[in-house]
């Protein structure tokens, strides 16, 4: 005579373990992986680079809107380095957001132009570059700053915080007024 397999942890009533919330379980595995990933300071298309997976792969396993086979699962850990048990485990724990970066000196310089409230393709001229290079060092700076979010007046937050964080002088106001 042999044993009757077992389904899985019982409860206390008896009978199979209840089937969990494969949703949930999908947003949490995915909430795990955002978290590591910005922990590292990697962008989605850097992860998935190391992982040998798209962005766009990322992105929606990040969101929990794909089922997340284990072979996925296995690659983004290991884009990561970290054993998939960990990301796993109850005991895992959301890891601290690494400190911003600074900003480059050429950042620095396209800020404090911009602080004059000039257009992007007056700083260009100023500045000896192209309005698109202008434009895409902007929009590092905005990331960096933690302001890229805003869906309007990223440029003055951004100064805003600049200027907080000892990255640009505050702005000397003319008393000759």
């Amino acid at each position: 005579m042999t044993a009757s397999a077992r389904t899985g942890p019982l409860p206390s009533g008896g009978g199979p373990a209840p089937y969990p919330d494969l949703d949930d379980l999908a947003a949490d595995i995915g909430d795990r992986i955002r978290a590591e990933r910005l922990h590292r300071g990697w962008s989605q298309a850097q992860l998935g680079a190391r992982a040998g997976l798209t962005k766009k792969h990322v992105g929606a396993i990040e969101a929990g809107h794909t089922t997340l086979p284990v072979m996925r699962l296995a690659q983004l850990c290991h884009g990561l380095g970290m054993p998939m048990s960990d990301l796993l485990s109850d005991q895992w724990v959301m890891p601290e957001r690494k400190t911003p970066r600074v900003l480059t000196p050429r950042q620095v310089q396209i800020l404090a132009e911009a602080r004059t409230g000039a257009p992007l393709s007056v700083i260009a001229v100023r500045v000896g570059m192209a309005r698109e290079s202008v434009s895409a060092r902007m929009s590092e700076v905005y990331r960096v700053l933690g302001v890229a979010h805003l869906p309007y007046g990223r440029r003055e937050a951004a100064i805003r915080v600049a200027v907080e964080r000892g990255l640009l002088e505050p702005a000397v106001l003319d008393d000759a007024a």
